[in-house]
């Protein structure tokens, strides 16, 4: 049964969990990574990789409470890596602290392990078939039940030495006390659980957990007075938090040279060395493996101390501990106990596309030749062709492939822009028409006059020539406006260039000039005397600032001043060095904006407008364009006195032509 589950509200949709699971037990489905219970095998990895918390472990702490609220007092059976997960404390003083909180003995689960490792030479002198897996890591044992049931007769059919810790405390040590075991390991809730091995041991908590529980009774560990732990003593399986240790608490011995020990720790590597044992590519005597880089390393132990200082200290207290004959005679005591345990084939079937089945699923992302694959696995998957099995088994979504998630955005970016231009023309479509309006009355009336001076005899050949003129001069001038127009609506491909910010201002100008008289806004121009040279797209930064322009003579229905003032200041950059800008404010005295709609101000479809005055994306079009130039946009506002848009672009020399 799986133990693991996804808190939806913190999920972020980074497949960090698809990227570690070994057993495709990570379903991904609107962007949320669900555990699949059928396939999960409990190793944790998703738990040890989450940063935001998504993937929790079923919380087996009120069990707990129940059963320190009973007697005889639980015992506690504490896994070998304990001294590695309270780096700050004593491992004295984490036996009394647990004692404390209630519990009637502390044991070490290493000693099951003295036994487990006997049992795994005891197997391999009598025949056992070879390649003999360990049994210890429940998420190996698991893992092969569900995926390589072709390997059960191989893996010892021996419990766990969390589970043979129980046994011996249940059946011999004090019958009818209940246990707790505390550790590091995710897979170890999951074996508590399985029916067949069940009632060796009655709860299980991380070490985490484990703090959380001192913590609600007020419990200090650092402040306790050393106590030892009690039960039988074990000797060298205390380093059984490390890979080789079972071989070498067995006394198994191998070749080298013959690769007769295989020791395999991660899951990478697991799932490679069992891939390698299904098809018979290694034939090994003996065959230890953990999912996790061993036991000190699992999913719930600290990640602020290292592997090695880990090792340190679970070594120093094995040391200190050392009393070989004890162990001898603990095992001569216990060794009767039963430790056998049987396996079940749960082969969980997944299906495989056809090729043509996978290009047909890559072509959705326009994966459609070899070349497309990227294999950059982004998605959690380590090649495209992986993520679409994965698609078809119902295991992943075709969008979820970065690299296409980007260009379908930047062309989603294009398509928003160009609304905007249509939406901008819309506004701009009234004043337009009045203005050419004017020329081609003029022109009317000049023809007009013309052809009515023809029908005489006194229309002198210069007259006619200045008539002309001043019609040429009209049409040009509508000419003009008509091709500002057609210039602001075309879709081009970006190109960037070498731009006057100046000239750049005065042409979005000379596209809404006319619509800032209609409305009595005197337009102020505070322009450097110097030309200010940016590298940006001439249409992109013309439309920002037409748009600027625009939203500040509408915030003046009655009139005002709008301010266009070019500058250069000296910032510092996202990395701390000083550089030179080009500050553009676009400044009215308007209405101003409510201290609650500033942080939505570029929210996409987000407007104050009245319903058909606007859409919502001129600000938020804006936001992006400054962003993609890698520059930056403030915003100054105070209700009743007007606002004020500053735009950041990094300055360029004339040599940078």
């Amino acid at each position: 049964m799986a133990v693991i589950f996804t808190n939806r509200d913190k999920c972020r949709s980074c497949y960090a969990c698809v990227r570690t699971c070994p057993a495709h037990a990570i379903k991904v489905q609107e962007g949320l990574a669900e555990v699949i219970k059928e396939n999960c095998i409990s190793c944790g990895n998703c738990i040890k990789v989450c940063s935001q918390g998504a993937k929790r472990l079923e919380s087996d702490t009120g069990n707990v409470w129940i059963l320190l609220g009973q007697q005889p007092a639980p015992i506690a059976i504490l896994g070998a890596s304990f001294p590695a997960a309270f780096p700050g404390v004593r491992p004295g003083q984490v036996v009394a602290a647990l004692k404390r909180l209630g519990f009637g003995e502390v044991v070490e689960v290493a000693f099951g392990g003295e036994l487990v490792a006997r049992e795994y030479k005891r197997l391999l002198s009598e025949g056992a078939a070879m390649p003999l897996i360990s049994s210890n890591c429940p998420a190996v044992v698991t893992y092969i039940e569900k995926y390589y049931p072709e390997l059960l007769d191989n893996l010892a059919p021996v419990v766990s030495s969390i589970t043979a810790m129980g046994r011996v405390i249940k059946d011999s040590y004090r019958p009818g006390s209940k246990v707790v075991f505390i550790g590091p390991c995710v897979a170890a809730r999951a074996e508590r659980e399985d029916p067949r091995v069940a009632g060796a041991i009655d709860a299980v908590i991380t070490f985490g957990e484990l703090e959380e529980l001192f913590a609600q009774k007020d419990i200090v560990a650092e402040t306790q007075e050393d106590m030892p732990t009690t039960g039988p003593r074990p000797n060298r399986a205390r380093m059984g938090s490390f890979p080789g240790s079972y071989a070498m608490t067995a006394g198994i011995s191998g070749d080298p040279a013959r690769n007769d020990i295989v020791v395999a720790e991660g899951f990478q590597r697991v799932r490679e060395v069992i891939a390698d044992l299904a098809k018979k590519e290694i034939k090994p005597t003996f065959v230890e493996l953990y999912m996790c880089e061993s036991c000190a390393e699992g999913p719930v132990m600290q990640r602020d101390v290292s592997l090695l200082k880990k090792k340190q200290l679970i070594l120093e207290y094995a040391r200190s501990e050392a009393d070989p004959a004890q162990t001898e005679a603990d095992i001569a005591r216990y060794g009767h106990v039963n430790l056998k345990r049987k396996y079940t084939n749960q082969y969980v079937n997944l299906p495989y596309p056809s090729e043509e089945e996978i290009r047909g699923i890559l072509s959705l992302t326009d994966k459609k030749r070899p070349d497309d694959e990227l294999n950059c696995g982004a998605c959690g998957y380590r090649t495209c062709r992986e993520k679409a099995v994965a698609v078809y088994r119902g295991l992943a979504e075709s969008d979820m492939c970065w690299p296409f998630l980007v260009k379908r955005l930047k062309a989603t970016q294009e398509q928003l822009i160009q609304a905007e231009k249509l939406t901008s023309l819309g506004q701009m479509a009234g004043a337009i028409a009045h203005e050419l309006n004017n020329p081609l009355a003029g022109v009317l009336v000049y023809t007009k006059l013309i052809s009515k001076k023809l029908s005489g005899d006194n229309f002198s050949k210069e007259e006619a020539v200045s008539q002309l003129a001043k019609i040429e001069a009209e049409v040009n001038r509508s000419s003009r406006i008509i091709r500002n127009l057609l210039d602001f609506a075309r879709q081009s491909e970006p190109m960037s260039r070498l731009l006057d910010i100046n000239d750049v201002l005065e042409q979005s100008l000379a596209l809404v000039g006319h619509q800032a008289q209609m409305q009595k806004v005197e337009v102020i121009r505070e322009f450097s005397p110097v030309g200010l040279m940016v590298l940006a797209d001439f249409d992109q930064l013309r439309q920002v600032f037409t748009n600027l322009i625009l939203n500040g003579i509408q915030a003046m229905p009655g009139g005002g001043k709008l301010t266009l003032r070019t500058s250069v200041v000296t910032e510092d950059d996202i990395g701390g060095k000083k550089k030179d800008w080009v500050k553009v404010d676009v400044s009215d005295t308007g209405v101003g904006i409510p201290k609650e709609n500033m942080r939505k101000l570029f929210t996409p479809f987000f407007t104050t407008k009245e319903r058909g005055k606007g859409v919502g994306l001129g600000l938020a079009v804006v936001h992006g364009i400054i962003e993609r130039h890698k520059g930056r946009i403030k915003v100054d506002s105070e209700v009743g006195k007007g606002t004020t848009f500053s735009i950041y672009l990094e300055l360029r020399r004339e040599s940078a032509r």
